[in-house]
C-alpha cells in the first residue's frame, strides 16, 4: 500500500504516520492553475471601470500635468490588474483515488472525495468544488478570484483551471454521485453563447467610447 502523507498547520514540512486517505504521493492526475488574468472574475469589471474613470476624470481636467498624471495612474492600475496573474495564480490540483490535494508553495489542501459537500454554479466566480474540513497547512489560504479555505470549508474555483476545469469535471463525475454535480453543470449550461458575447461586446463598447472621449478631448 503507498505512504500516505498529511500536512497540518502546527507541523509544516513533517511527516505525520497518522493514515489518511487524501494525499497520494503519486496523484493520479494534476492540473496547474492557469496564467490567464481573466481566470480572476474581479479583473474585467474593475479594468472596465478603470477605462470609464479615465474618460469621466478627462473631461474635469485642463491641465497637461494632471492629465499626463491621470493617464499614468490609469497605465500603472490596469496593467497591474493584468499581470496579477504572473503574483497570485499559482498552484497544482492533484486528483487521487483517494482524494484531491491543492499545493501553492508550502501551502497544502487536502481532503478525501467523501468530504466534498457539492459542485456549486456561483454568479461570481462560477463552477466551483465546495469542500467541508480539508487539512491544510494554515488556518486561512486566500487566493483572488474565489479560492478560499477558512473555518472549515474550502472553495475551489474551477475556471482558475483554465480549459483544464472540463477534464476536472470528467474526473468529479466519476467519483461523485450525480445529485452531487449534475444541478450545478445544468444550472451552467443555460447560459447562453448570446448572453456571453453581449457582456464582452459591452465591454469593448465602454473601453472603445471611454478611448474615444480622451482622444477628442486632446485631439
Amino acid at each position: 500500500m503507498a505512504t500516505i502523507l498529511t500536512h497540518r498547520a502546527d507541523t509544516i514540512g513533517r511527516r505525520q504516520p497518522q493514515a489518511d486517505n487524501a494525499r497520494l504521493l503519486r496523484p493520479s492526475r494534476g492540473y496547474s492553475v492557469t496564467r490567464n488574468p481573466f481566470a480572476i472574475w474581479e479583473v474585467l469589471p474593475i479594468v472596465t471601470l478603470s477605462f470609464a474613470g479615465l474618460a469621466v476624470a478627462m473631461l474635469f481636467i485642463d491641465n497637461e500635468y494632471l492629465a499626463s498624471m491621470a493617464v499614468g495612474g490609469f497605465l500603472v492600475f490596469t496593467l497591474g490588474m493584468l499581470l496579477v496573474s504572473a503574483v497570485a495564480l499559482k498552484g497544482t490540483l492533484d486528483l487521487t483515488h483517494e482524494g484531491i490535494s491543492f499545493q501553492r508553495g508550502k501551502d497544502h489542501l487536502t481532503a478525501s472525495w467523501d468530504q466534498i459537500v457539492a459542485v456549486e454554479n456561483r454568479s461570481d466566480c462560477g463552477l466551483t468544488l465546495v469542500i467541508r474540513d480539508p487539512q491544510q497547512t494554515r488556518s486561512h489560504i486566500r487566493l483572488p478570484g474565489g479560492f478560499g479555505a477558512e473555518k472549515g470549508v474550502a472553495t475551489i474555483p474551477l475556471r482558475l483551471f483554465g480549459d483544464r476545469q472540463f477534464s476536472i469535471l470528467y474526473d468529479i463525475r466519476d467519483r461523485l454521485p450525480e445529485s452531487m454535480w449534475k444541478p450545478a453543470l445544468e444550472t451552467a449550461g443555460r447560459r447562453s453563447t448570446a448572453r456571453i458575447v453581449l457582456d464582452y461586446a459591452a465591454v469593448v463598447a465602454v473601453c472603445g467610447l471611454a478611448l474615444f472621449v480622451v482622444l477628442r478631448i486632446y485631439s
